[in-house]
């Protein structure tokens, strides 16, 4: 089997880290910004590549630098 070779996207891992210091679900996250908590976890637990838009607009919402490049596997 091929190895893992998933990096990191510190954006993401920021974003993560924002929501458990503000104790901040994903569910409530998904409520303020009207889209699904499986969108919000897909992007925050790095599930799948997410669209910039969604991106920037959880960052924004956490007051999370966005401008970090996104990174790819």
């Amino acid at each position: 089997m091929p190895a893992d070779n998933k990096i990191s996207d510190p954006v993401a891992s920021a974003a993560r880290a924002a929501m458990v210091e503000r104790g901040i679900s994903a569910r409530k996250l998904a409520q303020r910004l009207a889209m699904r908590p499986e969108t919000v976890l897909d992007f925050v637990l790095q599930r799948r590549e997410t669209r910039p838009s969604t991106r920037l607009s959880i960052c924004r919402e956490l007051g999370v630098n966005h401008d970090q490049p996104q990174a790819s596997a």
